[in-house]
Protein backbone atom coordinates (compact mmCIF):
# COMPACT_ATOMS: atom_id res chain seq x y z
CA UNK A 1 0.00 0.00 0.00
CA UNK A 2 1.80 3.38 -1.04
CA UNK A 3 1.82 5.46 1.45
CA UNK A 4 2.31 9.81 1.33
CA UNK A 5 5.56 10.08 3.59
CA UNK A 6 3.95 13.07 5.31
CA UNK A 7 0.44 11.20 6.11
CA UNK A 8 0.91 8.75 9.09
CA UNK A 9 -1.22 5.99 8.62
CA UNK A 10 -0.52 4.34 11.72
CA UNK A 11 -1.79 7.21 14.53
CA UNK A 12 -0.66 5.97 17.71
CA UNK A 13 2.49 4.55 16.81
CA UNK A 14 4.32 7.78 17.39
CA UNK A 15 2.44 10.86 18.38
CA UNK A 16 0.42 9.04 21.33
CA UNK A 17 2.66 6.82 22.57
CA UNK A 18 1.66 7.46 25.70
CA UNK A 19 -1.88 7.64 25.19
CA UNK A 20 -1.85 3.87 22.93
CA UNK A 21 0.94 1.89 23.29
CA UNK A 22 3.41 2.75 26.04
CA UNK A 23 2.04 3.72 29.56
CA UNK A 24 2.81 1.16 31.59
CA UNK A 25 -0.22 2.69 34.35
CA UNK A 26 -2.86 2.99 31.86
CA UNK A 27 -5.81 0.57 31.72
CA UNK A 28 -8.63 -0.33 29.45
CA UNK A 29 -11.08 2.17 31.82
CA UNK A 30 -8.49 5.34 31.00
CA UNK A 31 -8.24 4.04 26.92
CA UNK A 32 -12.47 4.01 27.08
CA UNK A 33 -12.19 7.58 28.66
CA UNK A 34 -9.40 8.44 25.86
CA UNK A 35 -11.28 7.12 22.85
CA UNK A 36 -15.32 6.16 23.96
CA UNK A 37 -16.25 5.71 20.50
CA UNK A 38 -15.25 5.98 16.82
CA UNK A 39 -16.38 9.74 16.47
CA UNK A 40 -13.43 10.25 19.22
CA UNK A 41 -11.04 8.11 17.01
CA UNK A 42 -11.86 9.67 14.09
CA UNK A 43 -11.21 13.23 15.34
CA UNK A 44 -7.86 12.31 16.74
CA UNK A 45 -7.05 10.71 13.74
CA UNK A 46 -7.84 13.66 12.04
CA UNK A 47 -5.99 15.86 14.22
CA UNK A 48 -2.58 13.83 13.58
CA UNK A 49 -3.37 14.46 9.73
CA UNK A 50 -4.27 18.11 9.82
CA UNK A 51 -3.92 19.48 13.03
CA UNK A 52 -6.88 22.00 14.06
CA UNK A 53 -8.72 20.65 10.91
CA UNK A 54 -7.01 23.14 8.92
CA UNK A 55 -5.92 21.06 5.27
CA UNK A 56 -4.98 22.26 1.94
CA UNK A 57 -8.54 22.06 0.09
CA UNK A 58 -8.08 21.01 -2.94
CA UNK A 59 -10.77 22.62 -4.87
CA UNK A 60 -10.15 26.24 -3.29
CA UNK A 61 -6.48 25.82 -3.84
CA UNK A 62 -5.72 26.78 -0.24
CA UNK A 63 -5.42 26.12 3.13
CA UNK A 64 -9.12 26.06 4.72
CA UNK A 65 -10.61 25.33 8.23
CA UNK A 66 -12.98 21.50 7.80
CA UNK A 67 -15.47 20.77 9.60
CA UNK A 68 -17.19 17.59 10.37
CA UNK A 69 -19.99 16.01 8.09
CA UNK A 70 -22.78 14.40 9.74
CA UNK A 71 -22.74 10.74 9.53
CA UNK A 72 -19.69 10.32 7.76
CA UNK A 73 -16.06 9.85 7.80
CA UNK A 74 -15.35 13.19 6.00
CA UNK A 75 -14.75 16.57 6.65
CA UNK A 76 -15.89 19.52 4.84
CA UNK A 77 -14.24 22.64 3.85
CA UNK A 78 -15.60 25.67 5.20
CA UNK A 79 -15.34 28.26 1.87
CA UNK A 80 -16.05 25.53 -0.82
CA UNK A 81 -17.66 22.23 1.25
CA UNK A 82 -14.98 20.07 -0.79
CA UNK A 83 -14.13 16.46 1.29
CA UNK A 84 -11.03 15.47 2.53
CA UNK A 85 -11.43 12.16 4.40
CA UNK A 86 -8.97 11.51 7.16
CA UNK A 87 -8.78 7.42 6.41
CA UNK A 88 -8.19 7.62 3.02
CA UNK A 89 -4.72 5.60 2.48
CA UNK A 90 -4.66 4.53 5.81
CA UNK A 91 -5.20 0.79 7.19
CA UNK A 92 -8.64 2.14 8.26
CA UNK A 93 -9.71 3.07 4.80
CA UNK A 94 -11.70 0.50 3.64
CA UNK A 95 -11.96 -1.79 6.63
CA UNK A 96 -15.80 -2.40 8.03
CA UNK A 97 -14.30 -2.78 11.70
CA UNK A 98 -14.98 -0.38 13.97
CA UNK A 99 -11.88 2.52 14.79
CA UNK A 100 -12.46 1.79 18.05
CA UNK A 101 -11.55 -1.59 17.63
CA UNK A 102 -8.37 -0.91 15.28
CA UNK A 103 -6.85 1.46 18.21
CA UNK A 104 -7.35 -1.38 21.25
CA UNK A 105 -5.78 -3.82 19.13
CA UNK A 106 -3.19 -1.16 18.56
CA UNK A 107 -3.01 -0.53 22.07
CA UNK A 108 -2.20 -4.23 22.99
CA UNK A 109 0.45 -5.09 20.30
CA UNK A 110 1.75 -1.85 21.51
CA UNK A 111 1.94 -2.06 25.38
CA UNK A 112 2.72 -6.00 25.92
CA UNK A 113 6.12 -7.15 27.15
CA UNK A 114 6.00 -10.35 25.01
CA UNK A 115 4.36 -10.64 21.77
CA UNK A 116 0.23 -10.74 21.06
CA UNK A 117 -1.07 -13.18 18.77
CA UNK A 118 -4.14 -12.78 16.07
CA UNK A 119 -5.99 -15.53 18.77
CA UNK A 120 -5.45 -13.14 21.80
CA UNK A 121 -6.72 -10.04 19.34
CA UNK A 122 -9.74 -11.90 18.78
CA UNK A 123 -10.22 -12.70 21.95
CA UNK A 124 -9.84 -9.17 23.65
CA UNK A 125 -12.10 -7.52 20.63
CA UNK A 126 -14.54 -9.92 19.96
CA UNK A 127 -13.94 -9.94 16.37
CA UNK A 128 -13.00 -13.43 13.92
CA UNK A 129 -10.00 -14.60 13.79
CA UNK A 130 -9.85 -13.69 9.80
CA UNK A 131 -10.63 -10.19 11.20
CA UNK A 132 -7.82 -10.68 14.17
CA UNK A 133 -5.42 -11.84 12.02
CA UNK A 134 -6.03 -8.85 9.09
CA UNK A 135 -5.46 -6.23 11.96
CA UNK A 136 -2.15 -7.89 13.14
CA UNK A 137 -0.56 -8.40 10.06
CA UNK A 138 -1.51 -4.88 8.71
CA UNK A 139 -0.88 -3.10 12.19
CA UNK A 140 2.95 -5.43 12.41
CA UNK A 141 3.64 -4.96 9.10
CA UNK A 142 2.96 -0.80 9.40
CA UNK A 143 5.02 -0.88 12.55
CA UNK A 144 8.15 -2.58 10.72
CA UNK A 145 8.07 -0.13 7.94
CA UNK A 146 8.54 2.58 10.34
CA UNK A 147 11.69 1.47 12.25
CA UNK A 148 9.60 0.54 15.46
CA UNK A 149 10.30 -3.12 16.64
CA UNK A 150 7.70 -5.19 18.32
CA UNK A 151 9.49 -7.67 20.83
CA UNK A 152 7.89 -10.46 18.97
CA UNK A 153 10.26 -10.59 16.43
CA UNK A 154 12.72 -12.98 18.07
CA UNK A 155 12.16 -16.24 18.15
CA UNK A 156 13.07 -18.10 21.62
CA UNK A 157 13.11 -21.53 21.87
CA UNK A 158 13.90 -23.11 25.77
CA UNK A 159 15.57 -26.32 24.80
CA UNK A 160 15.35 -28.44 22.08
CA UNK A 161 17.63 -32.07 20.77
CA UNK A 162 19.37 -32.37 17.79
CA UNK A 163 21.55 -35.60 16.26
CA UNK A 164 18.88 -38.32 15.75
CA UNK A 165 17.73 -41.09 17.31
CA UNK A 166 19.33 -42.02 21.05
CA UNK A 167 22.35 -45.49 20.42
CA UNK A 168 24.45 -45.22 23.15
CA UNK A 169 23.35 -45.31 26.84
CA UNK A 170 23.59 -42.16 29.48
CA UNK A 171 22.16 -39.51 26.64
CA UNK A 172 25.42 -39.72 24.74
CA UNK A 173 24.83 -39.61 20.65
CA UNK A 174 22.18 -35.86 20.95
CA UNK A 175 23.13 -32.94 22.16
CA UNK A 176 20.86 -30.65 24.25
CA UNK A 177 20.89 -27.51 23.10
CA UNK A 178 19.43 -23.46 23.88
CA UNK A 179 18.94 -21.29 21.42
CA UNK A 180 17.76 -17.79 20.83
CA UNK A 181 17.47 -16.10 16.82
CA UNK A 182 16.34 -14.27 14.82
CA UNK A 183 12.68 -14.94 13.23
CA UNK A 184 13.93 -13.63 9.68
Amino acid sequence: MARNAEEPSLPCARTASATLLGDEDSTVADFNGEFPNDDSCLEYIKEQRWPDGVAFCENCKKEEKHHRVTGRTAYACQACGNHIYPLARTVFEKSTTSLKLWFYAMCLMGSTRCDISAKQIQRETGVTYKTAWRMFRQIRTLLSEDGLQLEGSTIEMDEMYHGGKRRRLGGQGASHVGFTGSGR
